[in-house]
């Protein structure tokens, strides 16, 4: 059965799914991962932040997490915290939209509406809503094709999803609030990711802040370090590049790494394996 301890790391599969409810008023840490999350609230109060922008959800709101950005949930009070998630794989999508279907498009309309909240009007009474009761509810089958029936209705969700982009009841909320500084300071970092001289200095350069600040920055909005941050992010970019047919030396300084050596050890220490062993 899944848990909520695979809420962290890497996917190894196209996809996983996960119906979870929280009963108890807690605090989730603030995490990335390299696989695109869809996160569907079912019941509860619930603020999501995501890369420095924090979003006042309603039942019913879609949440969409490219991969690779920071996020967590805030609940307000203790009402169960009750929703479905789907973990995808980037290499998944990439299957169809070399087929010409670019299920990837709700994530990519969603970024050209400066939001990552979906709303969609009366979701209940729409065929999108019985897919996802199908889905939970497919999670644990093991049924005849069982592992096929739950991909086709990832995808007939997906389609779903996609096809809604054209329906005028559909809405992207704005995020409630943000700070500026630390979207500018991720967006600065997340686009030179695979310069070898990217520093905490070149950063606070940039972005015109002091150097001491912005570490504590950082670390106070994002629960990280920028050196681990980096790491972190650089790590994924390089599992994605393997995945994607590049060669490990390749990966290595398309991620920004400068060491072959210090990336192999952090590459085996992260992945359990060495990267010669990661396939697509």
């Amino acid at each position: 059965m899944y848990s909520e301890k695979y809420k962290t790391g890497y996917l190894n599969e196209d996809f996983r799914i996960f119906y979870l409810k929280t009963t108890e008023k807690r605090e989730f840490p603030n995490h990335f991962h390299d696989f695109h999350k869809l996160l569907f609230l079912l019941n509860g109060a619930v603020s999501y932040y995501i890369e420095g922008e924090v979003y006042e959800l309603l039942p019913d709101d879609i949440i969409l997490v490219p991969a690779g950005e920071i996020h967590r949930p805030v609940i307000h009070d203790g009402n169960p915290y009750e929703r479905m998630i789907l973990y995808i794989s980037p290499l998944f999508f990439e299957r169809y939209q070399a087929q010409g279907f670019d299920l990837y498009g709700l994530f990519s309309h969603c970024k050209k509406q400066n939001s990552h909240t979906l709303r969609i009007a009366r979701l209940k009474e729409t065929r999108i809503c019985s897919v996802l009761e199908e889905l939970i509810a497919s999670r644990l089958e093991e049924g005849f094709a069982a592992p096929l029936y739950r991909q086709s209705l990832l995808i007939e969700l997906l389609i779903l999803l996609n096809r809604t982009l054209e329906n005028r009841q559909l809405s992207f909320p704005s995020a409630a609030g943000s700070n500026r500084r630390i979207v500018d300071v991720l967006s600065y970092i997340n686009s030179h990711l695979g310069d070898p001289s990217l520093s905490v200095d070149t950063i606070a350069s940039h972005c015109f802040l002091n150097r001491s600040y912005l570490m504590h920055l950082f670390r106070q909005e994002t629960g990280y370090t920028i050196g681990n941050y980096l790491t972190e992010k650089r790590l994924f970019t390089a599992r994605r590049l393997i995945q994607q047919g590049g060669t490990v030396a390749e990966a290595c300084m398309q991620s920004g790494f400068t060491s072959y050596a210090s990336f192999y050890r952090a590459y085996r220490k992260k992945f359990g394996e060495a990267p010669k062993n990661t396939r697509g």
